[in-house]
């Protein structure tokens, strides 16, 4: 029963992240942006944080630890994840969902970019290949849409967004840290959710708060399962499996949120979108294969 635990862990990560696309979607429809990101942070990184100062032995970081840790955050939780909920103000939980799939295809590109001596394997090219011939559906599926001002803004943040995250996953591996991951996870959650809430605050979304329940509720489900616990199970399922099996969430959590999406806001999926999705996950999963391959080499 003991060996199960990780893959049960694995398990319930795919499918609380998969959900919080969905939660993001339906906050924003009642609270502002700029805070419904900053204090979902605020409040996962004080929790965390919380737990590590009443902790024997821990091992905080220096100050240029802190730099980096800090430099990694904004450009994860405030380009990375306030893009994407700006963008879901506009787009489908769905096709948030389904844009973030690509993931681990930019953090290849964005590696060898920032990296030029770091060799690309054949099988990873294709992978990338495959994997933007699926964003290029989802593109030609949504070109009646991008007429729409508001849309298109959205689709632009999501793409952005996605850049941003890519660019401090990458950065984060290039200058690591040498303290507990869920510990940075804490830090980068407080100090970003409180730059991300002083921004909001400063755009007087401070007056646009309101006692609307749903908001609420999607703000702490992100608090409790999205962020304290999804991001434990995590961390937990990368120390105990290989990290080839982990990475398997990258394409679990888009179809969770797509049907999530059609079940609950019933946002239409068309057969191109189906077949986005297939394409998209094909590529990423060649990626994977193709990052494996050249690790064993």
């Amino acid at each position: 029963m003991q060996n199960r635990n990780p893959y049960l862990a694995l398990l319930a990560l795919c499918f609380l992240w998969g959900t919080t696309y969905l939660a993001i979607r339906i906050g924003v429809k009642s609270f502002p942006p700029f805070l419904f990101s900053g204090i979902r942070y605020i409040i996962s990184g004080f929790a965390i944080l919380l737990w590590f100062y009443f902790k024997k032995d821990v091992v905080w970081p220096n100050l240029e630890e802190l730099k980096r840790i800090i430099v990694t955050g904004l450009f994860i939780f405030v380009g990375g994840n306030l893009f994407l909920v700006l963008a879901e103000q506009s787009v489908t939980s769905g096709m948030a969902a389904l844009v973030n799939s690509s993931f681990p295809i930019w953090i290849v590109l964005i590696t060898r970019i920032w990296n030029p001596e770091e060799r690309i394997s054949s099988l990873s090219i294709i992978g990338i290949l495959v994997g933007f011939i699926g964003q290029w559906f989802i593109f030609y599926e949504q070109l009646f849409l991008l007429s729409n001002g508001a849309y298109l803004l959205g689709f632009i943040l999501l793409i952005v967004g996605l850049i941003n995250g890519s660019l401090g996953s990458v950065y984060m591996k290039k200058f690591p840290v040498k303290i507990n991951s869920v510990l940075n996870a804490g830090l980068q959650m407080m100090i970003c959710g409180s730059v991300t809430t002083v921004l909001g605050l400063m755009m007087g979304e401070g007056r646009k708060i309101n006692f609307e329940p749903t908001g609420w509720y999607a703000l702490i489900y992100l608090v409790i399962a999205g962020s304290i616990i999804g991001y434990s199970l995590f961390v937990y399922a990368m120390d105990r499996l290989p990290a080839t099996i982990v990475s398997v969430y990258a394409y679990i959590n888009p179809i969770v949120a797509i049907w999530l999406g059609l079940v609950i806001l019933k946002e239409p999926i068309s057969t191109k979108t189906l077949i986005a999705i297939g394409i998209t996950l094909v590529g990423v999963f060649i990626v994977n294969r193709g990052m494996v391959r050249q690790k064993e080499n």
